[in-house]
């Protein structure tokens, strides 16, 4: 089974519509001095399954979870958008950022080689830089933004 993604605190994700394009993203973040520990890659199925918005996938606990942080964090649904553009075979990054500096550098960076829905989980907050491009995806509507 694919491990499951809690919460990804710390860093900034985005979508990309296709391989080529999420490729291009990485090569701009090394070639801007992003280490690539920093950037992690996710693209199909396995991929979708470690995102599991509902944490049905993963069992009772990954369940309970999932029920406590939609409830009391307002942007964690976006992770049912992001497990269901890779069902749809979109690619997503994620780029771990510490500072506000690093943040608006790489938000910058993933959108500029076409990124959308470019959010940052925070300790405390999510914050939505990039609203999605094209179609919705398909998520229950109590995940829709």
């Amino acid at each position: 089974m694919a491990s499951f993604i809690g919460y990804p605190r710390r860093k900034v994700l985005a979508v990309f519509d296709t391989p080529a394009a999420a490729s291009a993203a990485e090569r701009a973040l090394g070639a801007a001095g992003v280490p690539d520990g920093d950037v992690e890659g996710f693209e199909g199925v396995e991929a979708a399954d470690q995102f599991d918005a509902s944490g049905a996938r993963h069992g009772i606990v990954a369940r309970s979870l999932r029920a406590v942080q939609f409830s009391l964090m307002d942007q964690l649904p976006a992770m049912a958008w992001y497990e269901a553009a890779l069902r749809a075979g979109k690619v997503v990054l994620a780029v771990r950022t510490g500072d506000r500096a690093t943040t608006l550098r790489i938000v910058e960076l993933l959108r500029s080689a076409g990124g959308h829905f470019i959010n940052r989980f925070g300790r405390l907050a999510t914050e939505e830089f990039v609203r999605w491009s094209g179609p919705e995806p398909q998520v229950p509507s109590l995940m829709k933004h």
